[in-house]
């Protein structure tokens, strides 16, 4: 009557691993007088036919309480397992996505490795170029600062000499203003102390009269001599006041470039 039961039930187990089997075989099964069986549901038997078959049956009840009991371990087992198989596939997500929040802090990094070497490579240029305007502005300086001795010495020279063709000039413009005045005053003082009162005396005044008219000649070469030095001390002046502009913006510009020469020195230091 159990007979089909009990091969029903093996078909639905698993196949035994040998650590179940070790696990099983380590484990206290209960004896088969500690089962209840219903007792009345089993006529009596008086033949030892029926004796033999009661053992029989109570042998198949005894292997289907192991089977029973069996199943109910793997199930338990199975369970167990299940339960550390869902742990374990939470853990493995778990590991995903630190990895795939590791793998994009490691892109992440990567781009900003490679912009901070961008960054040095250009930082290294400027440094570059600012040490060659330096040397450039140094070099400069130093051209500047001859150019501006030599312009500096030359306007010196230049000033000297003005001031020396001033006084020069001055001086000669003094004595032709004295000679024109003598000139004036005798060619007034010829026509003025002589008066002509007969025919002899008409003789002797046409000397005076080309003297006067020489005097005359002198007297316009001199002022226009004078007008040429006065016309070239004006110049002079101009051209020392046009070296004084020119020196004022040599220094200037010295300056500047120093400045920056300076400005590039400090950075650099820094």
């Amino acid at each position: 009557m159990h007979s089909p039961r009990s091969s029903s039930a093996s078909a639905f187990l698993p196949q035994q691993s040998p650590l179940m089997a070790s696990q099983q075989s380590g484990r206290m099964l209960p004896s088969p007088t500690s089962i209840n069986f219903p007792h009345s549901q089993l006529p009596p038997l008086a033949s030892p036919h029926a004796s033999a078959h009661s053992v029989h049956l109570q042998d198949l009840q005894h292997q289907v309480s192991i089977k029973t009991l069996a199943l109910q371990t793997l199930r338990s087992e199975y369970d167990s397992l299940l339960q550390k198989l869902e742990r374990q596939r939470t853990k493995c997500a778990t590991l995903e996505k630190k990895f795939e929040v590791t793998d994009v802090e490691i892109n992440s990094l990567t781009d900003e490795r490679e912009r901070l070497q961008a960054q040095v490579i250009s930082l290294e240029a400027q440094v570059e170029d600012l040490q060659k305007s330096r040397d450039e502005a140094k070099r400069q300086l130093v051209t500047n600062g001859a150019q501006y001795m030599k312009i500096v010495d030359m306007a010196n020279q230049l000033q000297a000499k003005c001031a020396d063709d001033r006084r020069k000039w001055a001086i000669e413009k003094e004595a032709l203003d004295e000679k024109i005045r003598g000139l004036e005053d005798a060619m007034v003082a010829g026509v003025t102390g002589r008066e002509p009162t007969t025919a002899d005396d008409a003789q002797p005044s046409a000397p005076s009269s080309g003297a006067i008219r020489v005097l005359k000649v002198e007297i316009a070469r001199l002022r226009a001599k004078n007008q040429m030095m006065d016309l070239a001390l004006k110049t002079m002046k101009e051209e020392c006041h046009t070296m004084q502009v020119t020196l004022q913006a040599v220094v200037n510009s010295g300056q500047k470039i120093q400045q920056a020469a300076d400005t590039v020195i400090g950075s650099e230091n820094r």
